[in-house]
């Protein structure tokens, strides 16, 4: 154990802007523990386009043969909820698991001791927030163990689901019943050359992924209002956010951060039944969001269609995981083989932060009760769906 001269000790800063940091940023997120949610791009494009307010801390080392250089980027945004000023990692509402921006050297170095003092120093800096909300971590990822692990942390009620592509699609399929899910494909295929038959298309041009993503927009919000819910990608900055994404993606080939893909009718005015945005970076390939179409080409099942593609590519380009992101979906538990949960820091900085901190546990304590109880469960989703009916 090391004694406390000979710990690495940091020097820890707060800043609302995002560009200082850009070139350790970028240098940092090559590293295969960062999230393409935290990645430099990702959020520089959140902050544009919605107009949220940053909150970028950030740490260097103070001594070593590293001082100077920066330990780890936790990048942050500022939002009010009720009388509480709150920061989250940046866009978190529509990231699916979030790491943090670190060095592998502090990855390998961190322990309880270290992450308490760095935890107080945090407090003590002049962030402007009443308490700091950082969910859908996962424990451990790519080999190591998130460092705010080794704070108080609750479950967050979404766990997130993946594939591993290890051996090739032959045995993806083999530990899914391949018999069962070649019959399924087939029938699909089946249904959807009575309607004219399809293509399998990806967007190879900015127009190409507007017209896909526009046209996810729409489907969403139909099969919102059929289930009660709100449109969650209403505002039109959202939708401007994820239009810069793709746009940005087209430039890039290592790290794709919205790539579109569709299964699309060849009569039918070429409707699009099914779409899916999937991110990539290293060998993890994420599904941000999916949809099908509302009406008779649901019997087709698409959506499967479109994820045995879409899996069957990513393990012909050498992926290793394919992840279907948060929430418990039938499709999803059908193809995966790891489940993982995700959990919730809450660190309160103010007094009236310390009755926001108790609120936010409170509250997901009491939806991940709702999720894991099924009578609940269905409770819940018949009383939203009535007051959202009226």
């Amino acid at each position: 154990m090391l004694k406390p001269a000979d710990r690495t000790s940091y020097n820890l800063q707060c800043t609302n802007e995002l560009r200082p940091l850009e070139a350790d940023w970028r240098a940092l997120e090559a590293a295969p523990q960062c999230t393409v949610h935290q990645t430099y791009d990702w959020c520089q494009g959140w902050i544009t386009e919605t107009g949220a307010k940053p909150l970028i801390i950030s740490a260097t080392y103070t001594s070593g043969p590293r001082t100077g250089e920066t330990a780890f980027i936790l990048p942050l945004n500022i939002s009010r909820i009720g009388p509480f000023r709150v920061a989250t990692y940046i866009a978190a509402s529509f990231n699916n698991s979030n790491f943090g921006v670190f060095d592998p050297g502090f990855l390998r170095e961190a322990d309880a001791d270290s992450m308490l003092e760095i935890r107080g120093q945090i407090a003590a800096l002049p962030l402007g927030v009443d308490f700091i909300y950082l969910d859908r971590q996962p424990h451990h990822f790519r080999g190591c163990r998130h460092p705010f692990s080794y704070w108080p942390s609750l479950e967050n009620q979404n766990h997130a689901f993946q594939v591993t592509l290890q051996g090739g699609f032959e045995a993806v399929l083999g530990r899914n019943n391949a018999k069962r899910r070649r019959k399924k494909f087939r029938t699909s295929e089946r249904r959807l050359d009575e309607l004219g038959g399809y293509d399998y298309v990806k967007a190879k041009s900015a127009e190409e992924a507007h017209e896909l993503l526009n046209a996810f927009f729409r489907q969403k919000a139909a099969r919102f209002e059929q289930q009660g819910l709100p449109d969650v990608f209403s505002d039109a900055r959202t939708k401007a956010f994820f239009h810069r994404l793709a746009d940005e993606s087209l430039e890039h080939e290592d790290c794709k951060q919205l790539e579109l893909c569709a299964i699309r009718l060849r009569e039918r005015d070429e409707l699009l039944c099914a779409i899916a945005a999937l991110s990539t970076k290293g060998g993890e390939v994420i599904c941000q969001f999916s949809s099908i179409a509302v009406g008779d080409t649901e019997y087709a099942s698409p959506g499967e269609l479109l994820f045995y593609l879409v899996i069957h590519d990513a393990c012909e380009a050498g992926a290793e995981v394919f992840d279907f992101g948060i929430g418990d979906e039938q499709f999803k538990r059908s193809w995966c083989d790891v489940e993982t949960v995700h959990y919730d820091t809450i660190i309160a900085i103010t007094l009236l932060g310390r009755v926001g901190a108790l609120s936010a546990r409170a509250v997901t304590s009491l939806k991940r009760f709702i999720k894991s109880h099924p009578s609940a469960f269905r409770l819940a989703k018949a009383v939203r769906l009535r007051l959202t009916n009226g």
